[in-house]
């Protein structure tokens, strides 16, 4: 999948890279022009007084109007080249610039864009926010948002500041040449000319009065600003907890799930966590203890690589057999041709030939026919496959358990496992993403560029294949994937309903000792008198886990207790327990012999040498490379053949015995209620600090960073110390590898001072091409630095001990704002305390910042001469990015070079087509917020750079408005939690803005060379400090519902749930009968029918209150607890009749009918490309029923090792019969290893393409649980 990084746009004149808009233009294109650079001899880095890219700021003081819009005229052509093309082939090529009204599921498709321009501009500015939210998700949200918040300052700000001080700083000021050429600059410090005559230092000594009115506009503009950042956090609480408290979230898994962390162990139990837990409103309705998989998850990642080996091998192999057949045959041919004397084939017959064989091609993919072989995994393909496959797993739990459970079960008074007789619930999952042509526009198809592998299907082979689709199939025709899409079911907003059999531990409380044993309750041991650490003797004993007793639990400790050199071994690295060995059945058949293949198809063709091979790793390291000479070559096909069988059968034997991998101190915990998810995080667990923290909610399956489960408090803490001490390092000493690129480009200098380099002007040939390789390298140099900053502060966020993407994501956020304020504005501004060596720049840190007054002369002296150079900055920013995020250069360049260069495979290129582009927003948010920050700063000092704020942000909300709406999948989304960061980190230019004007107003002298402003200085630092205090107070007030929801608006939740369901039943035609009572003969039918309802009824709890006695929505009532006895009894009135409904609801229900009409009117319209391969993805999760829902669940927070399922081989189907040889081989051979050519065929150059979802393919996976 591509992710959206930081954007390198490539102009004519060389290479400029704005990486992550940090790589600044004027740098790109000083090393590209040589800009000269005294070079030190030794480590060829410029000195401090040197003019390299690091002081190229202070070097635009001055400059005049005409320059700096000559400086921008490569900005201004890259933009209007990029936004031609951008308008010319947003039309043709739909798969690039408007995948999302297609391309995705039918909740996240978008309306297409009018097909003209400015319509087109028009409908992206009047999107509605909703519909953003509802299409791309919070985080996409609040960028947005984020981008329209700097406009709003700003705005205002250039409407009332630019008309005050643009007048006071030019008439009567210093210099009035404000289009002075750059040529007639000086360097005399008194002389202000070009653009600084609109600045502050343009006003002469006599009217310093004026800066009374810089003061007064500066403390409105902090007034102003907090002000928005004031509403913009209300705006943002309001927001996210309409978004979090919406039926359609509150229906997903990660809306009542909680990680808890460091756990204890003896708490470290699925009984003593429902034990302690289940005192909050609801109580827990999942426990997933994670277990350290890390062994499983290595064999799991090589198996991924031995799969991947495998498939492009055989690929390999059937194309070389058809090349090689082909050209024979075209020999023959001609030889054929030549003996009855005709002509060679003229281009129209030799068109129509291939025309006809992609024909076939295309025919043979959509049949689905094919070969396979090893597909005896059950891979679930769809929704009601794996529902079924989860509720079989969960009877055959309940039978063999049976017995083992009964005490449990009478002892929490219900089920263990409260899903236990459920497995008659389902209904098949149908319907299809509908009428994707119409929605997506005209010519879609024509408009894709290149199908990129995808056979659709002509006029004429539709019709010959809607036949077949029409005839009803049996069990063993079915296909091996998923062509269906949105689904939606009667009963699908009823999970907000207490689900059934769900245990109610909150009513009778939580019991840590059994009331008879009260001698345990106190701890009377005896203390010594030197046991200072210990509280007194007498009082109440330490809490332990329900279902122990003091002694069981003493008694188990010291059975368990480990010995001093296993507790000191469990430390060091690469030791730990010793583990016993696992004996493995035969993966394959021993007595198969490669060599005996003698009457193998591929034979015919080919020779053995011809076969693909590929040299073993260096040492058994499979990260390594082999190396010719040294180390193994193997035939691919056979060494992976024998790789993938044992690897299969030893990860799917590992996968029946979790209990062979220890427990990690973490564990996910789901409540039935999301407001008691909220309330556990919010409350104190555990009576020891650190313990069973942090808490955290809100967490996605595929979200979580399984690596770090096991990381104690502590351990987390010593990382977090040495990460963060590296990122500020590094942050800092930034700098020299910048200027060490930099020296790079003088090729010359280089040479002078390092006489081993001499060779490089010996030959005038060797000479031109180092120069052509000093003008390139060091921007690549630059954007290769640029674009590591962000990976490496994302493995550091790994290391640090990330337990989440959304963690890794705010880590990022932090520190890569850090980095960019530091080496864009800091570095830029103030390049002489940067310098470009360590010796350097600790003198300075000791010199320069020795007070405060030093720090105030250090700002006050530089940063305003860069003011003109952040003019250049921000502008080219605006116009290189913006039109650059249109265009999707890099979109472009994997689609039609990268693609078709390296994707030989049908997984290729299934996986290029539809894996859309992402965003790491973690590397996002920084961009911008920089951009916010130096704004900001010299919004007052050089007013002028608010109009280029304004074009600036206005430009990139566009263009990212219209990416996000058209172009980005958005899978991952935090909740918009960075907002507030980014809100946060945006006062970081009010404070610097402050204490440089402060400074500024201490070196102001007048006439008579007096300073009299020092009371404005006094004044501006009083209101930093007042501007700290409010921003203390504001995140005080604010931050408990950055994550948090309040109790206030569960009320209001259940009346959305209620309005939800309602609109859903109105939608599918489903009359709703809450009253409907049951017959009694017909209850007693289902009964006979279902064996097991009795036990069901006997073993398990199935809380399911009456409807009369619940709140709307099915959400328990908790407040009144005189209705305690009200509830219970309509738990025993109602719970036979909600078990029968449950029994009942199966395929003939009216949601599933529904959902089978809707697939089967729909299959016909996917043979388009558009629905053929996504009309299968299927991922709206309001369009299950509560009972699919549940049974999905209990697989979603299992350790990703535990899920992975085994891969199929996918590979091209020939009409030589080499693909079905290598299945039926593949077979005899191990049945371990599934592989199929279904959906595949290869056309007339021997392309693969394809017509169908790779066989392994289950959208249980895309489901958003």
């Amino acid at each position: 999948m591509e992710r959206v990084q930081p954007r390198l746009v490539f102009s004519a004149a060389g290479l400029m890279v704005f990486g992550s808009a940090w790589l600044l233009p004027s740098q790109a294109m000083a090393a590209s022009n040589h800009a000269p650079i005294d070079v030190p001899s030794l480590n060829m880095l410029p000195r401090r007084n040197d003019t390299g890219p690091i002081s190229k700021a202070q070097g635009q003081s001055g400059i005049g109007l005409v320059t700096f819009v000559t400086s921008i005229a490569t900005a201004l052509i890259i933009f209007g080249v990029q936004i031609s093309l951008f308008a010319i082939l947003r039309n043709r090529l739909a798969r690039i610039f408007k995948p999302k009204t297609y391309l995705v599921p039918e909740r996240e498709r978008t309306e297409p864009p009018p097909n003209n321009f400015f319509a087109m501009m028009k409908t992206v500015i009047c999107f509605q926010d909703r519909e953003i939210i509802k299409k791309c998700g919070l985080d996409a949200y609040f960028f947005l948002r984020y981008l329209k918040t700097l406009l709003t300052i700003f705005i205002p700000i250039c409407a009332v500041v630019l008309p005050i001080l643009i007048p006071i700083n030019y008439v009567g000021g210093i210099g009035k040449r404000i289009d002075m050429s750059a040529d007639n600059n000086t360097d005399n410090d008194k002389n202000v000319t070009g653009l600084d005559t609109l600045a502050w230092a343009n006003i002469r000594p006599e009217h310093s009065g004026r800066y009374a009115a810089h003061l007064v506009l500066a403390i409105l503009v902090v007034i102003w600003i907090c002000a928005v950042f004031f509403f913009e956090l209300k705006a943002y609480i309001k927001v996210r907890q309409d978004y979090l408290t919406s039926a359609e979230h509150r229906l997903r898994a990660s809306a009542t799930t909680v990680l808890l962390n460091s756990i204890p162990k003896k708490w470290l139990s699925e009984e003593a966590l429902r034990g302690l837990l289940d005192v909050f409103p609801g109580g827990v309705r999942n426990v997933w203890l994670n277990r350290d998989m890390t062994k499983l998850l290595d064999k799991v990642n090589l198996r991924e690589l031995m799969h991947a080996a495998l498939e492009n091998a055989e690929t390999e192999l059937i194309k070389a057999a058809k090349k090689a057949q082909l050209k024979q045959q075209k020999r023959d041919e001609k030889k054929e041709r030549k003996k009855m004397k005709l002509g060679a084939l003229s281009k129209k017959e030799k068109a129509a030939r291939s025309a006809k064989r992609d024909e076939e091609a295309r025919e043979l993919a959509h049949s689905g026919q094919g070969e396979g072989a090893g597909d005896d995994c059950n891979i679930p393909h769809t929704v009601t496959a794996g529902v079924q496959e989860s509720a079989m797993e969960i009877e055959e739990q309940h039978h063999h358990g049976n017995d083992n459970n009964e005490d449990i079960d009478e002892k929490h008074g219900g089920a263990h496992n409260p899903l236990v007789g459920l497995t008659k619930t389902t209904s098949k999952v149908a319907g299809g993403l509908k009428n994707v042509a119409n929605k997506s526009g005209k010519g879609i198809e024509e408009g894709l560029g290149t199908t990129h592998g995808f056979a659709p299907l002509s006029p004429k082979s539709k019709r010959s294949l809607s036949a077949s689709v029409q005839r009803p199939q049996t069990g063993h025709s079915q296909p091996t994937h998923s062509p269906a899409g949105s689904v939606v079911s009667a009963t699908s907003t009823s999970a907000i309903k207490r689900p059934e059999g769900a245990e109610d531990r909150g009513i009778g409380g939580n019991t840590v000792r059994r009331a008879a044993d009260d001698d345990n309750f106190m701890d009377n041991r005896r203390r010594r008198f030197w046991q200072f650490w210990k509280p007194p003797s007498g009082g109440y004993a330490s809490p332990v886990p329900q279902g122990f007793e003091a002694e069981d639990y003493m008694s188990a400790g010291q059975q368990k207790k480990k010995t001093f050199w296993q507790t000191v071994k469990g430390f060091i690295p690469f030791t730990g327990n010793d583990e016993a060995q696992v004996d493995y059945p035969e993966a394959f058949d021993p007595e198969y012999d490669n060599a005996e293949e003698e009457d193998a198809e591929w034979r015919k063709y080919l020779k053995k040498k011809q076969r693909p091979t590929h040299h073993l790793p260096l040492f058994g390291v499979n990260w390594l490379f082999g190396v010719p000479g040294i180390t193994k070559k193997v035939d691919t096909i056979y060494y992976c053949r024998k790789e993938l069988a044992r690897l299969n059968l030893e990860i799917e034997e590992d996968q029946k015995h979790p209990e062979r991998y220890p427990l990690m101190s973490s564990a996910f915990v789901q409540f039935n209620h999301q407001v008691a998810a909220h309330m556990a995080c919010q409350s104190a667990v555990h009576h020891i600090p650190r313990y069973m923290a942090p808490r955290i909610i809100e967490i996605s399956p595929r979200d979580v960073v399984w690596d770090n489960m096991a990381i104690s408090w502590w351990g987390e803490g010593l990382r977090a110390f040495i990460v963060i001490g590296i990122v500020c390092t590094m942050a800092f000493l930034w700098a020299i590898p910048v200027a060490w690129t930099a020296a790079v480009s003088q090729l010359d200098q280089l040479i002078q001072d390092n006489k081993w380099l001499g060779f490089l002007k010996a030959n005038h040939n060797v000479e031109n091409l180092a120069k052509i390789i000093a003008g390139v390298l060091p921007a690549a140099l630059l954007a290769l630095l640029l674009v590591l900053v962000p990976l490496i502060l994302n493995f550091l966020a790994g290391i640090r001990g990330a337990k989440t993407g959304t963690q890794k994501a705010e880590f990022v956020q932090f520190f890569y704002f850090v980095f960019l304020f530091l080496q864009v504005f800091l570095v830029v501004s103030i390049a002489s305390f940067f310098a470009a060596s360590l010796d350097k720049f600790v003198v300075n840190i000791r010199e320069q910042l020795s007070s405060v007054q030093s720090v105030l002369d250090l700002l006050a002296n530089n940063l305003p001469k860069a003011a003109n150079y952040f003019f250049s900055y921000m502008i080219l920013q605006a116009l290189t990015t913006s039109s650059g995020t249109l265009l999707q250069i890099a979109s472009l360049l994997f689609w039609f070079i990268i693609g078709p260069m390296f994707d030989s495979t049908a997984r290729n290129k299934w996986a290029r087509n539809t894996n859309l582009n992402n965003v790491q927003w973690g590397a996002f948010f920084p961009v911008y917020t920089n951009f916010a920050c130096i704004a900001i700063f010299y919004c007052i000092i050089s007013p002028l750079i608010s109009i280029f704020a304004i074009v600036t942000f206005g430009l990139l909300w566009l263009a990212q408005r219209y990416a996000m709406v058209y172009v980005y999948r958005l899978e991952h989304d935090t909740g918009g939690v960075l907002y507030p960061r980014a809100i946060n980190q945006t006062f970081t230019g009010l404070y610097f803005m402050q204490l440089c004007m402060a400074g500024l107003f201490f070196i102001v002298k007048d006439q008579d060379d007096r300073n009299p402003c020092i009371t404005h200085g006094v004044i501006m630092l009083v209101v930093m400090i007042l501007t700290m205090i409010y921003q203390y107070l504001l995140n005080r007030s604010f931050s408990p519902l950055f994550r948090y929801l309040p109790i206030t608006y569960e009320d209001e939740a259940v009346l959305r749930d209620e309005a939800f369901q309602r609109a859903q039943d109105s939608r599918l035609g489903v009359a709703e009968d809450e009253e409907e009572e049951e017959d009694p003969k017909e209850l007693q039918g289902m009964r006979e029918k279902c064996p097991s309802l009795g036990e069901c009824e006997e073993g398990i709890e199935l809380n399911t209150v009456d409807q009369e006695r619940r709140r709307p929505g099915g959400v328990l009532s908790l407040k009144p607890m005189k209705q305690v006895g009200k509830h219970v009894g309509g738990w025993a009135k109602g719970g036979g009749n909600q078990l029968l409904r449950l029994t009942r609801a199966d395929r003939n229900s009216q949601a599933a009918q529904y959902r089978r009409q809707q697939r089967n009117k729909d299959l016909e319209a996917q043979r388009a490309m558009g629905n053929a391969l996504f009309g299968g993805v299927h991922d709206e999760i309001e369009d299950l029923t509560p009972d699919e829902r549940d049974m999905l669940t209990r697989h979603a927070f299992l350790h990703y090792a535990m899920r992975a399922r085994r891969p199929a081989v996918w590979i091209p189907r020939d009409d030589l019969g080499i693909s079905d040889d290598e299945i039926r081989r593949t077979r005899a051979f191990s049945k371990h290893i599934w592989i199929s050519n279904e959906g595949t065929a290869l056309d007339s150059k021997v392309r693969v393409v394809y017509g169908k979802h790779p066989p392994d393919f289950s959208e249980i996976d895309l489901i958003n649980l």
